[in-house]
């Protein structure tokens, strides 16, 4: 059985992710402190979070990234922008017995010290919407399954997504699931509360959750054989 350790990393933005790798030698540094990072768009964030691993990026392997988001050569290291799935584990085991349990407010970790996970409630992207944004988000629709979490605008649970099982949770605000197939992504860290999401993209001139505005987002690294 492959074993993976799934690493959420602890800063929004480019501003986040670094790792010691040493098949190349690299000599990378994991960064944390709580700043707010870079905005950009989904479609953006989803191809150069992967490039991270790519020859020249920054952590330092060779190789590349496939049209799909897949690695053109095995590195035994995965990292790519944050799923929906993702942020909401984050989010519930901030509150468990392993986590703070308080509201966290911005600026504050998810365990109440430095070895958590930095929260900034600046709303941020994560890898998820419906099926048809892909028809304006050209590498959401190019990357394969794991890489993104597919939803209706009718919404259907996906285990860990802390979605509506979580609603209000530590004063969550105006928090609205996914209204338009091909125009919302969605935003987490919307309002009030790590809890807190948002899907709406309210009008054709791009406010709320429309593909084409910049925020914030998060990088993930899985580690494991064979990757």
């Amino acid at each position: 059985m492959r074993v993976k350790e799934k690493i959420l990393v602890s800063l929004i933005g480019i501003s986040t992710v670094l790792l010691i790798i040493n098949p190349v030698k690299s000599k990378a540094a994991l960064q944390a402190n709580g700043n707010p990072g870079k905005a950009d768009t989904i479609n953006n964030w989803l191809i150069n979070i992967r490039k991270m691993e790519a020859t020249g990026g920054t952590l330092g392997l060779t190789g590349g990234v496939n049209a799909n988001l897949t690695s053109s050569a095995v590195n035994n290291l995965d990292i790519h922008m944050q799923k929906n799935t993702e942020y909401g584990a984050m989010a519930i085991l901030s509150a468990s017995a392993y986590g703070n349990q308080k509201k966290i407010a911005d600026g504050q970790t998810t365990t109440g010290n430095k070895s958590g996970i930095y929260i900034k409630l600046n709303k941020e992207w994560v890898a998820a919407g419906c099926n048809e944004l892909g028809n304006n988000v050209a590498n959401f629709k190019n990357a394969v399954g794991k890489y993104k979490n597919i939803y209706t605008i009718s919404y259907a649970a996906k285990v860990g997504d802390a979605i509506t099982e979580t609603n209000g949770w530590h004063g969550s605000g105006a928090s609205q699931w996914l209204t338009y197939n091909s125009y919302s992504g969605l935003l987490r860290s919307y309002v009030g509360s790590l809890f807190s999401y948002y899907g709406s993209n309210l009008n054709a001139q791009g406010t709320g959750a429309s593909y084409t505005l910049v925020y914030s987002s998060r990088a993930v690294i899985v580690v494991g054989s064979g990757l």
